[in-house]
């Protein structure tokens, strides 16, 4: 026996229990008008055409014809079921129920033909409106679910980027601490090796809590330092509540990266400088960083695209990101609200 799912019992029983309702409705208005067998054989007879039709149009007519914008043949082969059920239906009333006639004279009556026709019509359009929105919602809930996959799918890929970049700039890092034979060396791995922790197992929800976040960026940066030592003067100033706030991981690190690749040059006067400003219905992180006067730099490359592409998946019409470069340093400014903002705010 085939296995039936959850799903399309349910749909059988409730196509089950509309007919029940829709033939006792019908059992019911004529028992007012006095319900014979005869006459109650007659409507189960009618209502078995019904279902037939139905049932045809839905399985049938629809997804071979209609669903395939075949209409003219669809509306051949509807004109043509009305038709011979229409003939098969009026000897019925002449041979069978024909006390419940008596003024039919003939086998065809026009009349006659003409309400049978009329009534398979209406079966076929309630099957049809039926069967179109149920296919539409069907549709839109596929589509949605395609398209929340692909979101997933695309943001794998874009954190999947996150990693090897980051992993690539902080190794060099490290590879120069040991070239140089540097007592720090052992100190750099370690750090490297709770950076490594967060971004593979403690980075993969949707969201991560901002104290985390923070903790990660303050151990990049003491990585940093340890390369640096007292060449770079930097500054990373808190303000706000942390508590009970999240955000998506690895979101500010693009920034702070961007500031330690571009923001070391020989004649340090801004140093590098890191600002999060937290507050109940938004976050704002804001970087600044001195840039080389010798060669102009391009701010667009994989990590920055990689971040805009982020927010845009994970914080639509959420987000405001500033980049400018004035007077020899650079400003990024990123702002998460965690509802949607007044649209004149951005």
């Amino acid at each position: 026996m085939p296995y039936i799912s959850m799903k399309k019992r349910y749909q059988i029983a409730m196509h089950i229990l509309c007919w029940l309702i829709f033939g006792s409705w019908i059992f019911y208005f004529q028992s007012n008008r006095g319900l014979t067998f005869v006459k109650g054989f007659d409507v189960t007879i009618g209502l078995t055409f019904q279902l037939m039709i139905f049932y045809f149009n839905w399985y049938v007519l629809i997804p071979k014809y209609l669903a395939r914008n075949r209409i003219l043949m669809y509306l051949a082969i509807m004109l043509t079921t009305l038709a011979v059920v229409a003939l098969v239906r009026s000897p019925l009333d002449f041979y069978i129920f024909r006390e419940l006639n008596p003024t039919m004279e003939t086998l065809y009556s026009s009349e006659k033909l003409v309400q049978y026709m009329l009534g398979s019509l209406v079966t076929i359009f309630i099957s049809s409106a039926l069967k179109i929105t149920g296919n539409y919602i069907r549709n839109e809930r596929l589509n949605k679910e395609l398209e929340n996959q692909k979101l997933m799918a695309e943001l794998g890929y874009l954190k999947s980027q996150v990693n090897p970049h980051f992993l690539f700039n902080t190794l060099n890092n490290i590879y120069s601490l040991a070239y140089k034979q540097s007592p720090e060396t052992p100190d750099a791995i370690m750090k490297l090796s709770l950076l490594m922790r967060y971004m593979l197992y403690e980075s993969n929800d949707n969201l991560v809590c901002l104290q985390k976040e923070v903790d990660h960026l303050h151990n990049f940066i003491d990585l940093q330092k340890l390369r640096l030592r007292e060449q770079t003067s930097i500054k990373f100033d808190i303000s706000g509540n942390l508590e009970g706030k999240q955000i998506a991981p690895m979101m500010l690190m693009t920034l702070v990266e961007n500031a330690f690749k571009h923001g070391l040059v020989s004649k340090n006067e801004i140093g590098i400088i890191f600002n999060l400003n937290v507050q109940e219905s938004f976050l704002s992180f804001s970087t600044v960083n001195n840039i080389s006067t010798h060669k102009k730099r391009e701010y667009g490359g994989i990590g920055l695209e990689n971040l805009k592409r982020r927010l845009n998946l994970l914080y639509p019409n959420r987000h405001k990101l500033s980049l400018e470069e004035k007077e020899g340093a650079f400003y990024a400014t990123l702002t998460i609200y965690y509802q949607n903002p007044n649209p004149e705010k951005l």
